[in-house]
């Protein structure tokens, strides 16, 4: 059985293991928190609060963020549409 000091250290253990949900949600509030802050520097920041390297920023993409990413990127022009243009509504 764990006492409170090895409960402690198992949840810092935790903590310190990033997940696509724990990335995501990290992400997201940050995103919230700031309107100013776009999801691509969120993302950056994220990675760099973690000490991780931004070749691990592929396996900890969710399917949201990753459409959330693409969308603010055409909008600002970093990439190209797949579907044609788009009419500005």
């Amino acid at each position: 059985m764990l006492g409170t000091k090895g409960m402690n250290s198992l949840v810092e253990v935790e903590e310190k293991i990033v997940t696509k949900k724990r990335f995501s949600l990290a992400v997201e509030t940050m995103v919230a928190q700031n309107s100013s802050v776009t999801y691509i520097d969120a993302c950056v920041a994220v990675l760099q609060q973690k000490g991780l390297d931004y070749s691990s920023m592929k396996r900890l993409l969710t399917d949201s963020l990753k459409a959330k990413i693409e969308e603010e990127a055409l909008s600002l022009n970093l990439i190209r549409g797949k579907k044609g243009n788009k009419l500005p509504l």
